[in-house]
């Protein structure tokens, strides 16, 4: 598994290396450049959702809370896998020919909390609409911004594949229960 790991990270973060696409992965896995899309998105479901899009609202901004600090607070330290950047006792990386265009990272690598984040977001959102077709480019995001993870050589194939896995799981769980209390006669949550 290790040395499957090492060919597709080689792969991502040596042979398709490019000036442009160093550019691409930085705009696509800062946060910050998201922080208009996540506003528009925001806006977007309550002027369209009323009450229901602040209640879809406020459980996706606590998915995001959740998975977040499960993955720092528990998975993390718990695996305490390294990252293909850290530095070694020798000075060397852990993966010696590892290209950092943003720089090295020093936290534990398992999962990636990008894929965990957006991949929850994503089943999150396409189980509230599973007929609408365009919640489905969640996952196309998800999945570009969890790859250019493995393409600045900040994680593994394993950890972005890992975090994807139990964000998609978390999402759909979250989803679910969302949708459950909605339909629940007498509940907690008014239906609008």
């Amino acid at each position: 598994m290790h040395e499957l790991d090492l060919a597709i990270l080689h792969f991502f973060n040596q042979t398709l290396a490019s000036p442009a696409l160093d550019i691409l992965t930085h705009v696509l896995t800062t946060v910050r450049y998201w922080f208009p899309v996540y506003v528009i998105g925001g806006i977007f479901l309550i002027c369209r959702y009323k009450w229901r899009g602040v209640r879809m609202l406020i459980a996706a901004l606590l998915l995001i809370a959740a998975t977040d600090s499960l993955a720092h607070y528990i998975i993390k330290p718990s695996v305490n896998r390294p990252r293909p950047c850290a530095t070694a006792l020798d000075g060397q990386h852990v993966v010696s020919w590892i290209r950092l265009p943003e720089g090295e990272r020093w936290d534990e690598s398992f999962p990636s909390s990008h894929a965990l984040n957006n991949f929850a977001i994503a089943a999150f959102f396409v189980t509230l609409w599973p007929r609408k077709r365009s919640t489905y480019w969640l996952f196309v995001a998800a999945l570009l911004i969890s790859l250019g993870r493995i393409y600045e050589g900040l994680h593994y194939p394993s950890d972005v594949a890992g975090g994807a896995l139990m964000g998609a799981f978390l999402g759909l769980a979250i989803a679910s229960l969302f949708i459950y209390f909605e339909k629940k006669p007498n509940n907690m949550i008014v239906a609008s």
